[in-house]
């Protein structure tokens, strides 16, 4: 089935908080109501192919092609009309704003992954399926995140884990990976 990458590009090196609004303010309601144009979905934060030293959301879904079309059209519009109320993202419309990509790279396509890339039959739906589990989490923990109000919740602090790969993917979506 195929794919959808759209990268979401940052107007500056976004902190914590900037991340959160857009997960919880642009992703998470845009996911919610197309949830019937896509059978899987995920994100993840990495670093910024088109631009050093920043970070994008790659955001993914599967589906047929005519909703994933319709999904791109409405995406489009609503992260332009994020970026103009919030100047937090940018828009396609600017040279090095959010685009369609593959991986990062502009004017690419994702295909998701090629069978040589998983030796056991099945592991990539894993994959998926960690990926959407670990997003659709994300979205409820970063939400329920945003309500607290004690300082003791808010701390931050950092640990060192060695952890297998699966593990880094649910990790990334909820903004911290050690």
């Amino acid at each position: 089935m195929p794919w959808l990458e759209y990268n979401i590009h940052f107007c500056s090196q976004p902190n914590y908080a900037d991340l959160m609004e857009v997960i919880s303010d642009l992703l998470k309601p845009f996911v919610d109501s197309h949830r019937e144009f896509f059978n899987h979905w995920h994100y993840l934060l990495e670093p910024d192919v088109c631009r050093p030293n920043s970070s994008e959301i790659r955001l993914r879904f599967e589906g047929s092609p005519e909703n994933l079309e319709q999904i791109k059209c409405e995406l489009v519009r609503e992260v332009g009309n994020f970026g103009h109320r919030t100047n937090l993202v940018m828009s396609d419309e600017d040279p090095v704003g959010s685009h369609e990509g593959r991986h990062g790279d502009r004017n690419r396509h994702y295909e998701g992954v090629d069978s040589e890339d998983w030796t056991v039959e099945g592991d990539w739906e894993k994959i998926v399926k960690i990926l959407q589990i670990g997003s659709d989490s994300a979205l409820q923990i970063l939400k329920l995140a945003r309500e607290l109000v004690e300082n003791n919740s808010l701390q931050r602090y950092r640990r060192t884990v060695d952890h297998p790969y699966f593990i880094h993917l649910p990790a990334n979506q909820l903004i911290f990976e050690p």
